[in-house]
């Protein structure tokens, strides 16, 4: 066999086509945070599922801290953080659970899995991924006012704009086969339920976004969007895919089709320097655990976090990606020890009862472990999205553990399968500063599986989680 750069030849796919149709939602045309936006996507047609975006127009509202002050609203990094869940149906059968923090899945997958090259490029050009970090400068009525980055319609309020969610973390996004013929499938509806107001971020003119005077508000900055409509790309294939598909299912009893899927699992109320996130979970393939950390007031707005300090020990090794996270999305190592030392703290994943890793492991592992896990481990690999040790202690602190075989494709389930037994998990952590859990942190750990969906003859559907 001839490597491919060094063979010549040609072909040709022919009876190929392709285009791009719009999908208007079947609710009103404006939607704020709650609301519920349902669709359902082109029926016998082969539908690219790469190509599924969310267009909408955002605009904001600004809140008021006591003082009284004016707090402007600004966007989440990433403009899929304003969905809070998505239920998708497959021929009536549910697919997609639609979890009820759709958002922080997605957050915590991102700083593993992505990286700053799309983040900061395609990101920034489509869906929002960085955040204002400051309006120093602005100033109401002076040379310089809102009105330069928010735009003269709402310089009073906020952020608004036209944006696009390209990405998804379930069904929609991460199925094993692109490509995915809905005559065979049947019709598959989507229902979107937008997040609270709670994960905008606010700024005060002439004061950054983590200015402690956004802790006392009197009223909260809200969102609505407009005008929301979904594109997605649908293609006809040579004849000999018919045919292919027709066989198969007169040989084979059924079509699998493999996916990515996460549940989500939260003990609250922690308030020692130790604590233990005991969940259990039946799966036939889990993939890897992540597990983070965060204030159980994260739902209350408040100042966003700096990634990137100009004062402080290592201040000049900063992150150059996102330079500041949501007080929403603010995931910290809660240890008292400096950003570059681990001190005392120590994690471990327990599964039922073996210990991984074999010992209790460190911060500085865990910041090791987060390419290991997203399989990005030499220098040509993109990198992940988390830039500095303050980053990462900070607010983008991800714990992981590994359970399936790397370099395989979804279509292969390599994962633990613990469906059948009675599987027991948990995520122990200690070594925490008290002093910055008693007012009360929350353990969320998301665990990662691929179920199968199986399509059988005459449109009939089923799921084996």
């Amino acid at each position: 066999m001839l490597p491919e750069n060094v063979d010549f030849g040609a072909e040709v796919l022919s009876n190929y086509s392709r285009n791009t149709f719009r999908i208007e939602p079947n609710s009103s045309t404006t939607a704020t945070s709650g609301r519920i936006i349902q669709i359902t996507l082109p029926e016998n047609s082969i539908l690219d599922m790469k190509s599924l975006r969310m267009f909408m127009n955002v605009t904001t509202t600004k809140g008021v801290a006591t003082g009284p002050h004016d707090v402007l609203a600004l966007l989440p990094a990433n403009i899929e953080s304003l969905i809070s869940s998505i239920e998708v149906y497959v021929n009536g059968v549910q697919v997609a659970q639609g979890s009820n923090e759709y958002n922080t899945i997605c957050k915590v997958i991102k700083l593993g899995a992505y990286n700053n090259d799309a983040q900061l490029s395609s990101g920034v050009l489509v869906n929002h991924a960085k955040m204002v970090g400051s309006l120093k400068g602005y100033t109401a009525g002076g040379a310089s006012t809102p009105a330069d980055i928010f735009g003269q319609d709402l310089s009073g309020n906020g952020e608004n704009g036209d944006v696009c969610i390209d990405n998804w973390c379930n069904f929609l996004g991460t199925t094993a086969t692109r490509f995915i013929p809905t005559d065979v499938l049947g019709s598959i509806t989507i229902k979107i339920t937008l997040a609270s107001d709670a994960v905008l971020s606010g700024a005060i003119l002439d004061k950054d976004t983590d200015d402690p005077s956004l802790n006392s508000m009197v009223t909260n900055p809200t969102y609505e969007i407009k005008n929301p409509y979904f594109t997605i790309d649908s293609c006809v294939l040579p004849e000999a895919y018919n045919e292919l598909l027709r066989r198969r299912l007169m040989q084979d009893e059924y079509l699998p089709l493999n996916y990515s899927e996460y549940y989500i699992f939260v003990n609250s109320g922690i308030t020692s320097d130790s604590y233990s996130n005991r969940f259990a979970l039946s799966s036939g393939c889990i993939n890897s655990l992540h597990a983070v950390q965060r204030l159980d007031s994260h739902n209350v707005f408040g100042p966003s976090t700096n990634l990137a300090p100009t004062t402080g020990s290592r201040s000049a090794i900063a992150a150059f990606g996102a330079g500041y996270e949501g007080k929403f999305f603010t995931y910290k190592t809660f240890k008292s020890a400096p950003d570059f030392q681990d001190g005392t703290f120590k994690y471990q994943f327990n599964i039922n009862n073996v210990a991984m890793p074999q010992f209790l492991a460190t911060n500085k592992f865990a910041m090791a472990n987060l390419p290991y896990v997203n399989n990005k481990l030499t220098p040509r690999t993109q990198g992940i999205l988390v830039q500095s040790e303050t980053a990462f202690c900070q607010g983008q602190a991800v714990y992981t553990c590994q359970l399936s075989h790397p370099d395989l494709s979804s279509k292969v389930m390599s994962g633990l399968n613990s469906r059948g037994i009675n599987s027991q998990f948990y995520f122990k952590a200690s070594g925490l500063d008290k002093t910055q859990t008693s007012a009360g942190i929350s353990s969320v750990v998301i665990a990662s599986t691929t179920p199968q969906l199986r399509i059988s003859a005459g449109r009939q559907c089923s799921v084996i989680w």
